[in-house]
């Protein structure tokens, strides 16, 4: 039985978190659903002050062989990285636990996961191995994919819920809409392509959680 865990943990002890402390304005988030492993994980978004000084901080890191600009989406910068051999305790850990990360964003103080995995064993191993290595985690929540409480039936995140709720409010999902992706993008002091990207997303689990689980 699938398990997730939503924890967050210190900026530093991730990989990029040394650059996001070096630039407080700017956050990141790994693209889509990929697993951990640093060879397939070359893609993360950018957005917020200074990109240019930011992906150069990126390049001097040891943890980074190469960085190249992807894409540009409004004022959002498509990554991809290519990782050297050296990984932060945090990242390996991750990988040897054969975790999935379903979503990772990142700041100037912390990074937030949410992480699939494939049993609870493997789940108690994850935090035993990062209580031996003095990573500090925050669980935030831990369930299971067939879970359903009664606060949040359909496992959205926090940040997932309220952009949602904030579309909704402001007529975002009215025809013709009274709000453009850009203003709620402003609303909720996002760019327009991470706001994009959180809807999409949530929309996913609510269809997985209210129609596949019916069929």
């Amino acid at each position: 039985m699938s398990i997730i865990a939503e924890f967050t943990t210190p900026a530093e002890e991730f990989a990029l978190g040394d650059a996001l402390a070096a630039h407080p304005g700017v956050h990141v988030e790994l693209e889509k659903v990929v697993p951990t492993r640093m060879q397939i994980l070359p893609f993360f978004w950018a957005w917020g002050e200074n990109l240019d000084a930011f992906a150069e901080t990126v390049r001097d890191q040891s943890l980074v062989e190469s960085l190249e600009v992807v894409d540009c989406v409004d004022d959002q910068i498509l990554y991809r990285v290519e990782w050297t051999d050296v990984l932060t305790d945090l990242g390996r850990i991750i990988r040897e636990t054969d975790a999935t990360v379903l979503e990772a964003s990142g700041q100037c103080d912390t990074w937030r996961f949410e992480l699939r995995f494939a049993s609870n064993e493997d789940v108690r191993s994850f935090q035993a191995d990062c209580t031996d290595h003095d990573i500090s985690l925050e669980l935030r929540r831990l369930h299971s994919l067939t879970e359903i409480d009664t606060d949040d039936k359909y496992g959205l995140t926090p940040e997932q819920r309220e952009t949602l709720l904030t579309a909704l409010e402001h007529g975002y999902f009215e025809e013709p809409r009274d709000v453009t992706l850009e203003e709620l993008a402003d609303l909720l002091g996002l760019s327009p392509t991470a706001v994009s990207g959180r809807m999409r997303r949530a929309e996913a689990k609510l269809i997985t959680r209210t129609l596949v689980t019916e069929t």
